[in-house]
């Protein structure tokens, strides 16, 4: 596939279109919400569906290893195509559903979880969340815990101090539980980015299709992550031909043993 030749999801407004992947050599990053049967939301899907799209995505990446992101100078780059997986929020459907799916593919992921929310049950799946001790379990299964806010504002829309406030005593709270290096990854609710984060010089955050696609070494604190559309399984296929060609373009050479730093050198 020509990388120009972007698949197109009708009904999803330009800004949102996911056939931006990732920049070439660094990780597709993949972010979902819900894994559920009932729950309709541009980036839920159900169980099956679930099953079904990473398996298409692992036929063309491997999985990324979250440790991975923690290395002491920064992030492994990976020598291949590789993806890596998030879930925004915390639900508990993440638990009962996408668990077990991720077990048998071998896949790892981030979790980054609303630290106010936690423990916070309902009968609406959109409003029950996972407890701590559920984090606890992901945890052991070799998942990571991180960062999203206390209480999920957007924080490009609240005054500096209070968006850097929210961010800062989620890192603390994933400290508190999961030690520092947990603490070194953020995503931003809604993809809103502040013109002053006020994150720690150390941390991986990560927005959502809003931002571009840059090195990550280059924007460290405005990862692209992209995902797979619900209710528009038919585009799936291309949108992984895509994001292949994308990792690594027409007339790229590999380099098999490169485990450079993504972020680049360090002051």
């Amino acid at each position: 596939m020509n990388p120009t030749d972007a698949p197109f999801v009708p009904g999803v407004p330009a800004e949102h279109q996911p056939a931006t992947g990732s920049a070439p050599g660094t990780p597709l990053a993949l972010y979902f919400h819900h894994v559920h049967p009932d729950v309709r939301h541009y980036t839920a899907l159900t169980p099956r569906e679930f099953a079904e799209g990473m398996e298409r995505v692992l036929a063309e990446f491997d999985p990324y290893r979250p440790d991975d992101l923690l290395a002491p100078s920064g992030p492994v780059r990976p020598d291949r195509p590789t993806v890596l997986v998030t879930f925004d929020d915390g639900y508990r459907d993440n638990l009962v559903h996408a668990r077990p799916i991720l077990r048998e593919l071998g896949v790892r992921a981030v979790f980054f979880v609303c630290t106010g929310l936690l423990g916070q049950h309902s009968g609406q799946p959109r409003e029950d969340y996972l407890t701590w001790d559920a984090c606890d379990r992901l945890a052991e299964d070799g998942h990571l815990i991180a960062a999203h806010t206390r209480t999920h504002p957007h924080l490009d829309r609240l005054p500096p101090e209070q968006a850097q406030d929210e961010a800062r005593a989620s890192l603390a709270d994933i400290a508190a539980r999961y030690g520092p290096g947990p603490a070194r990854l953020f995503a931003y609710p809604y993809g809103g980015i502040p013109a002053e984060p006020g994150l720690p010089g150390d941390v991986l955050a990560f927005g959502t299709v809003r931002s571009p696609a840059e090195p990550w070494h280059s924007a460290p604190q405005a990862i692209r992550r992209t995902y797979l559309p619900s209710g528009a399984t038919g585009t799936w296929d291309g949108l992984v031909r895509h994001w292949r060609a994308q990792w690594q373009p027409a007339g790229a050479t590999a380099r098999p043993d490169d485990r450079d730093d993504l972020r680049g050198e360090r002051p």
